[in-house]
This record gives structure tokens, sequence and C-alpha cells, in this order.
């Protein structure tokens, strides 16, 4: 298939990812064009030149001089997709990968010559959901399909819009399993932003007695220097920066436990997986996609969402069987697994999409019919 992969322009699809959306687009793209797809990423121009880039603005919005105020962003967002959709008008495309999260391409979908798979990666919002609702309203032809990273996200969103579940996945072979490792030593990686909240898992893994290393990179540096920095006061907490792969490779793999601390109804949750594919235990806050990633062989999962109640979870989930937990990121989160789903959908997608062209050519021809034998009775 030729497919046409859109992207967000906030940072670029290239490593060390700026987030779990960078990472998914970047593998996704790698993974179709592995098995055999053309792929084209539209995407900003200092993304991965590897993945059939197309630029649709020169730089991401994070060092975009053009995009570093509300009103700039969104003249950037409208000029890069807008370029997009051009460009995929003109490219004979099989299919659309709409990883955007912007209005604009769902507001052009029922208008597009092809079909469009749009992934909702993120809780709903104001202007998504006019978008989302605009263009289901809109969607008499069916080119528009929807699907949901998770089933908790997948329901926030059915009022609006059916979508399929496809879980998100990682390449799990690139994950080295380690069998042990010293005790006691926590781990946290993510943004670092308030509905994050890694000094509630810093705070939890002092009380638990655990040494914690944390990563990411500095969303909020009000939040880091009154919440977080403070507790590097500690000898038992340490900031390893915001880490490459590679490192957050070598960081699991010295942390008996991992600890996710979502304030949000987080709609994956990427460390989860990541985390589980070397065999590292999870301690985390139930949100979002939490209880349907983690079962009780690989996790521990707390309602309460307090530093008390987590310090216990993370003693529990440190007992917890690694081969178990790589048993599972193996059956429930391997890339390939999201792959084969992303496929079935286009192929669906596009078997739609010819029988209404079907059904449109009959219909012209029973058309046609009638006007021929009204012809006739009049002369």
């Amino acid at each position: 298939m030729k497919i046409a992969i859109v992207g967000l322009l906030h940072h670029p699809i290239a490593e060390p990812f700026a987030g779990g959306m960078e990472s998914h687009t970047w593998w996704l793209a790698k993974k179709l064009i592995e098995r055999g797809h053309e792929v084209t990423l539209f995407a900003s121009g200092d993304s991965d030149p590897e993945l059939g880039l197309v630029p649709c603005i020169e730089r991401a919005f994070a060092t975009y001089p053009q995009a570093q105020t509300v009103s700039g962003r969104q003249a950037c967002n409208m000029s890069a997709y807008a370029s997009a959709i051009r460009q995929i008008c003109q490219g004979q495309f099989d299919i659309i990968h709409n990883n955007a999260l912007h209005p604009f391409l769902l507001l052009s979908a029922a208008d597009l010559p092809i079909p469009m798979l749009t992934v909702l990666h993120t809780p709903i919002y104001a202007e998504l959901a006019a978008a989302v609702r605009y263009a289901a309203a809109r969607n008499t032809q069916g080119k528009l399909a929807a699907v949901a990273v998770s089933k908790s996200l997948a329901t926030e969103w059915q009022s609006l819009i059916a979508a399929d579940v496809v879980y998100n996945g990682i390449a799990i072979e690139n994950w080295p399993f380690v069998a042990e490792t010293s005790p006691g030593m926590a781990l946290w990686y993510g943004r670092i932003v308030p509905e994050k909240a890694p000094h509630l898992a810093l705070q939890a893994a002092l009380r638990a007695g655990y040494a914690i290393e944390f990563a990411g990179p500095i969303g909020d540096q009000v939040y880091f220097d009154s919440q977080v920095a403070p507790l590097l006061e500690s000898s038992q907490v340490s900031y390893l920066g915001h880490l490459s792969h590679p490192e957050i490779k070598q960081a699991l793999a010295r942390a008996s436990v991992l600890v996710n601390t979502p304030l949000w109804e987080e709609p994956y949750g990427f460390v989860y997986a990541e985390a589980l594919a070397t065999g590292t235990p999870v301690a985390a806050f139930d949100s979002g996609a939490a209880g349907e990633i983690l079962d009780s062989h690989c996790g521990v999962v707390v309602r309460e969402k307090t530093v008390a109640v987590l310090a216990e979870a993370i003693a529990a989930a440190a007992q917890l069987s690694r081969q178990d937990c790589r048993q599972r990121a193996e059956a429930f989160c391997h890339i390939d697994v999201m792959i084969a789903g992303y496929e079935r959908l286009y192929r669906q997608l596009l078997q739609r999409q010819r029988r209404q062209a079907r059904q449109g050519s009959r219909q012209s021809a029973s058309t046609l019919s009638s006007m021929q034998l009204l012809a006739g009775i009049a002369t």
C-alpha cells in the first residue's frame, strides 16, 4: 500500500524522542516500510529522513521561531497541514494515517479522494472534539475511520465517534531482558510536568526505602524547581537528564521496579511496555490504560493516588517475576501486533471504499437506465 502518515509538528519525529507520540510515529513508519509498504511521512524537516520524509514545515515548533506564540503555532499548523493535504491529493496514496491530533485534517476528511484512519491518542479536548463531531457527521461515504490506543480511551470518545482499538507497541527484541538486578533501585521516566507527578514517585520510593533515578525533559521549569528539585537533596535521588533509548535501557537494567504516577487519564503509556520488555515490574496509579496493560503478574496498580499507598505498591511490585513481565510484553506490547492491527483497519477502509464505488456505479447505471426509459416513453 502507498501510505501517507501525517505526524505532529511540535517535536521532530527522530531520536532522542521528545515523547511517546514521536516514538510511536517513528516506529510506525519504520515498521510499515519494513513490511513492504510505500510510506511518506509528512512532518517537520528536522525529522528522520530515512522514513520517506516530506517536510511540511522547516523545523519542529520547539525550535521554530515563527511558532513561539499561540497565534504563531496556529498559523504554522494550518499552513503545514494544508501543504500536506495538497501533496497527498496529488500523490495517488491509498490511505492516510492521521497521527496529527489536529482538527484541520479531520475537517477535510470527507472531501479528500482517499480514506483516512485517524488515531485518537489523547483524551477529549474541545477543539479536537468539535472536529471529530463534524467529521463523523459528514462521513456519509465511510471515508473516515477512527482507532483508539486503549479501550479506556475508546470509551471516552464513544459519544462522538466509534473507534476500534489498536494498542501501541514497541520492538520488544530491541529491549534486552534483564533476569536479575540489584534490589532497592526504582526508576521513573517521562516528561517532567505536574500531570505526570514525578515528585510523588520520588517521595513514595524514599518512603519504601528505595533509591530512585528519574529521567526526562523538563516540560515545566516552575514545577521542577518547586516540587522536584528539593527532593534531590536526598542522596537516594538522582536526576539523569533527558535520555536516549539506549540510555533508558541501561537505566531499566539497573531498576528492580518502575514507578509511574499519572494524575491524568494517560491514554496508553509507553513506559509500561518498555519496562515489561526488560523484565522490570511496575507500580503505578490506576489511570487510563494502566489496568489494561498491567496484570497481577507484572504490576501493582493502585486506585488511591497517595504516597503511602504507592510506597506499598513499590515494595510489592519489586517481588514479581521478571520473566512474567517479559512474557506479558511479548504477548501484549509487541509492535508487530500493533502493525498487524493497523494493516487490518487499512484493508477494511479500502474494502469499504471499493463497495461504495461499486454501489455508486450501480446507482449511476440505474439512474441512466431510468432516464433512457423515460426518454423512450416521451418519444
